[in-house]
This record gives structure tokens, C-alpha cells and sequence, in this order.
């Protein structure tokens, strides 16, 4: 089955500033060949992207970027590590962190600035894609198909289920690898946690919900359909 983008797909790549010079991140089509192995990893943003550009090199194994959409001959073909988040969850801890990098909200300060604000929920929850945080997540795997991907799930046995995927199908151990606490659960954070709930609890039950659901409802597809590794 082949994914394809949705039909309101985010165009920007997302540019991180490192060392002086603009990187190109998180963009459609990128891909991290993983040397030596029949592998590749395309980082989604919010789902465990972080945690798997902070993982993958402590594997002592030769990383190189390039696009799946015009792949390198002696690295093709290639399996693609995608990892797959909830699309409500995914979605709520993209706009909170959005949020909170444009200084929109800022923690324990007092703005005329806030959630409770209605004509300020009627244009998160109306607009719902601002960034490549909140974008869909097929956006990130157009063209590919599912024959193609070996899919993770996002969820609180994530980091055991990539390290054992690591050991049996890369040959690598990881008693060595060391993530920093609370790398890729940003939610969890106090900031991230006050604005969730309010989003979460509109966006659930609120006259929201059907948009977000028709928005994301390619993700929902995925998500739902993928077969995942465990």
C-alpha cells in the first residue's frame, strides 16, 4: 500500500542553525542512511525525532543524509525505520511546543495572551497546521509504501523496543547508548503539560473535535493500519 501526502501537505523544511551554518531538518523526502545495514531512518517531527538523532550515532555506525526520492545507487534498496505517534497526541504536543518557541506563551507570566481566550482556540484549532511540528505525518513518507517502512510506535516501551531492534537486526548492543532524560517526551514537561490539557480537552470534546479528526484523518489511517515492529 503506497502513503501519500495530504492534501493541505507543509512545503517549509524546518532550518536549525548549528556551528554557523543553516541545516535543513525534518524535511519531506530526508532520509539518514544508517552505513553497513539495509536501513534508513526518516525523522518525523514529535515522534521520538530527537531521541533517534541523539540514538543512532552512539551505534558507531556511518550516518548519511540524502533524500529517499533520489537515493544514492549503492545504498538502494533500503528498509525505512519510521516511527508513528498517535495523530491527536502528536498534534497536541506540536502546537504546545510551538507555542512555546514563538514566546507566545510564556510560563508563569501573566499576558493578555491565552488559551482561554476563545477567539484565540478558534484560530489554533481552525488553522491546526503551522509548522512541520504539526503538519501530518504522511506528509514526511510520500511515495513510499508499507512494504517499504518498518513502523515503531510512540508509546512508553519506544526506547526498549528501538534498542532491541538495534541488538537483533543492526548486531549492535546499546548497553553503552545514554539518552538524556526526558529527550523526546516534551510533554511532560510543566509548561507543555498546562497548555496540553486545555488543547487536549477542547480538541476531545469540544466543537473542534470532527475538524481535527477530518485533518488528520490520512494519519489515522496509518497509524491504525501500520504493522509494527515488536
Amino acid at each position: 500500500m503506497k502513503i501519500r501526502r495530504s492534501l493541505t501537505h507543509w512545503e517549509k523544511p524546518e532550518l536549525w542553525t548549528r556551528g554557523g551554518r543553516k541545516l535543513i531538518v525534518r524535511a519531506q523526502g530526508l532520509s539518514l542512511d544508517i552505513g553497513s545495514t539495509m536501513y534508513s531512518y526518516i525523522p518525523i517531527g514529535k515522534n521520538a525525532s530527537t531521541f533517534m538523532e541523539e540514538f543512532l550515532p552512539q551505534l558507531g555506525k556511518p550516518l548519511t543524509s540524502y533524500n529517499y526520492n533520489n537515493p544514492p545507487p549503492f545504498s538502494w534498496p533500503k528498509k525505512f525505520i519510521v516511527v508513528l505517534r498517535d495523530p491527536f497526541e502528536r498534534w497536541c504536543s506540536g502546537i504546545v511546543e510551538y507555542l512555546v518557541n514563538s514566546q507566545m506563551y510564556r510560563e508563569g507570566e501573566n499576558t493578555p495572551w491565552t488559551l482561554e481566550h476563545r477567539e484565540t482556540l478558534d484560530l489554533i484549532m481552525g488553522h491546526l497546521t503551522f509548522d512541520r511540528h504539526t503538519c501530518p505525518q504522511v506528509d514526511y513518507l510520500d511515495g513510499l509504501t508499507h512494504e517499504q517502512c518498518i513502523f515503531f510506535r510512540l508509546d512508553e516501551n519506544f526506547e526498549n523496543t528501538i534498542r532491541k531492534f538495534a541488538e537483533k537486526e543492526l548486531n549492535v548492543p546499546t548497553n553503552d547508548v545514554v539518552i538524556r532524560e526526558r529527550m523526546y517526551n516534551t510533554s511532560q514537561r510543566e509548561t507543555h503539560k498546562e497548555l496540553r490539557k486545555l488543547i487536549s480537552m477542547e480538541g476531545t470534546s469540544g466543537r473542534y473535535h470532527s475538524h481535527i479528526q477530518n485533518t488528520f484523518l490520512d494519519d489515522s489511517t496509518l497509524y491504525n493500519s501500520a504493522n509494527y515492529y515488536e
